[in-house]
C-alpha cells in the first residue's frame, strides 16, 4: 500500500492533522489502539486565553481563541455533534495576592479578565475570602465526543488501522 502520510495516533493531533489531509484530498493512513488512558481521551479540553499566577494572556490568544472556535465549530457540524462550548472561568482568589494580580490585569483592560460583577453569588456552594473574577471567553472542547466520531468518520472511510504502531514494520 503506498500513501502520502502515516499518521500514529489519533488524539487531538492527529485528529486534526488527518482532518487537514483529508480535505486537501491527500493519502494517510492512521494507526490507533485507542487506548482509554491516552492523553488526548483524558485530557479536560479546555482553551483559556490566560494562564499562570500572573494571569498572562497565552501569546497569540486574539488569534488562537477565534480561530480554535471556528475550527471545531466547523469540525463539530460535519460530524453532527457538539464539539466546543463556551465555559467561562470563575476564578476564586486563593490569598489576596492572588486577588492583587488579577485586579492588576483588570485594571490593565486586559481583553480577558473581568472583576466578577456578582461577588456574593457563590457563597452558598463556596468559601471564598478574597473575592473572584472571571476569564473569557474560555472553551471546552468535548474530547469525548470528538474523538469518536472522528475515529468512525476514519473507519467508514477506511483511513484508520486499529492496531499497536510497530516501528520495525515500517517500509
Amino acid at each position: 500500500m503506498n500513501i502520502d502520510y502515516l499518521i500514529i495516533g489519533q488524539g487531538i493531533s492527529g485528529t486534526w492533522l488527518s482532518y487537514y489531509l483529508q480535505k486537501e484530498n491527500k493519502s494517510f493512513i492512521v494507526i490507533d489502539k485507542n487506548y482509554s488512558n491516552s492523553p488526548s481521551r483524558i485530557a479536560a479540553g479546555i482553551i483559556n486565553p490566560v494562564t499562570g499566577r500572573r494571569h498572562v494572556e497565552v501569546w497569540l490568544a486574539d488569534e488562537i481563541i477565534p480561530f480554535a472556535n471556528s475550527a471545531y465549530s466547523t469540525l463539530g457540524k460535519e460530524l453532527g455533534i457538539t464539539a466546543i462550548s463556551q465555559k467561562n472561568i470563575i476564578d476564586f482568589f486563593p490569598s489576596p495576592q492572588m486577588r492583587v494580580s488579577f485586579m492588576q490585569r483588570v485594571e490593565e483592560k486586559a481583553a480577558y479578565v473581568t472583576e466578577y460583577s456578582e461577588q456574593e453569588y457563590f457563597r452558598k456552594n463556596f468559601n471564598y475570602d478574597f473575592g473572584c473574577g472571571e476569564i473569557k471567553p474560555v472553551y471546552t472542547v468535548h474530547l469525548d465526543s470528538l474523538l469518536p466520531a472522528w475515529r468512525n468518520r476514519l473507519k467508514e472511510k477506511e483511513f484508520l488501522l486499529e492496531e499497536e504502531f510497530e516501528i520495525d514494520q515500517l517500509k
